[in-house]
Formats: structure tokens, sequence, C-alpha cells
């Protein structure tokens, strides 16, 4: 006849493995939330930002940009950031204080290059109407006018080489700073709306809800 303390730790022992899997399975779930948060907070968009318009002064010129007064926006803007990291470990909030956006590999340079020679011919055509900016960030061709078949086609290879370096730039800040491709989209949201405000004056961009102005 069998031990009544041997059946009883048989017994035991069981419950005590599968209450360990239980709060396991209940901790794991948390854990990787957790992990999704933080992801989310480290993105620096405004850092990003501040090289979005680095790059389109840089290809495209324009209006200068107007840098925030000193211990204004940008500060306010970091310690935000901390105050949000530092609820979720001190140590890297302090690291994220101090983000440098890598936009200078061989590959970003030679596509800004690229877009830079190409500006001075798209300019009259964005200046005329024929081509915009839409609520993308992308250009698109709108009204050529009395255009003949060459100039036409002109706007369509320059538009169509100009969005494509474009995607190309995104992917390439995004690769360069070993983000996942899923923010490449964030970058080119970022972007969309600096090409918009450094449109120059008359030149034409969509709105949100796709109605069309001039600036």
């Amino acid at each position: 006849m069998p031990n009544p303390s041997d059946v009883s730790q048989s017994l035991t022992f069981p419950r005590s493995r599968n209450r360990r899997m239980t709060r396991a399975a209940m901790v794991l779930p948390a854990f990787f939330a957790v992990a999704c948060v933080t992801v989310n907070i480290y993105f620096p968009a405004p850092e990003i930002r501040e090289a979005a318009e680095q790059i389109v002064e840089e290809t495209w010129g324009g209006p200068a940009a107007v840098a925030p007064a000193p211990g204004k926006q940008s500060s306010l803007v970091k310690r935000a950031i901390l105050a949000g990291l530092a609820l979720v470990t001190p140590r890297d909030a302090m690291a994220a204080g101090d983000v440098d956006v890598n936009v200078s590999t061989a590959a970003i340079r030679s596509l800004k290059e690229s877009m830079k020679q190409r500006s001075g011919e798209l300019k009259p055509f964005l200046a005329s109407g024929a081509v915009g900016i839409d609520k993308s960030g992308m250009l698109t061709t709108r009204d050529a006018g009395g255009a003949d078949l060459a100039t036409k086609a002109k706007v369509r290879r320059l538009v169509d080489a100009e969005n494509k370096d474009r995607e190309a730039l995104y992917a390439e800040i995004a690769s360069a700073n070993k983000y996942g491709p899923e923010r490449i989209g964030d970058i080119r949201g970022i972007f969309a709306q600096t090409w918009k405000d450094k449109a120059e004056r008359g030149w034409w961009v969509e709105a949100p809800n796709g109605a069309w102005k001039q600036k």
C-alpha cells in the first residue's frame, strides 16, 4: 500500500508547476506589450524632422528654415520625450536625449545630389502648375496646358524620377539608422509635411482632404 506522504508529494508537484506556468503565461504578454511601447517611444520624430528640413533645403533650396529660439521648442520637445522614457528605463531615457540621425551615407548623398540636379528642371513646371505636390508629399502631373507632347513626356519623366528618388531616400534613411521597414512610412510622413511646408509661393499643394490650393 503506498505511503500517504508519497501520494501527497506526487499531487503537489504538478500543481506547483502549473502555477509557475500560469504566472509565466500572464507575465509574457505584459512583457511584449511593454517592449512594443518602448519601440514606439524611441523613434526620434523631432530629429527626423530636422533631418528632413536639412535635406529639402540642400536639394531644393527655398526659404531658410526658421530655427526655434534657444531653450524653447527643441528643448521642450526633448524634455517631453525624456520624461516619457524615464517611466520605462532612466538609463535609456538619458541616452535618447542625444539622438544623431545619420543622413550622410554614400547612398543618401548620391540621392540628394540627383534630386538637387533635377530641381532646376522641375521648378518651372511647379511654378506653372503643371506639377504639384500631392498629400503624400510626392510630385504629380496636374495641368500641362498647351504643352507639346515632348514637354509632357519630359514632365512625366522628371516626376517619375523624383518620386523614385524620394522613396529610395526614405528607405536609405531607415536602413542607415537601423530602423525596421515599418518605420519607412513614418519617415515618409514627416518628409511629406516638410516638402509641403517648404513649397515656394505659387506652387500647388494638395490638402489632406484632396483639395488643391496654391501657396
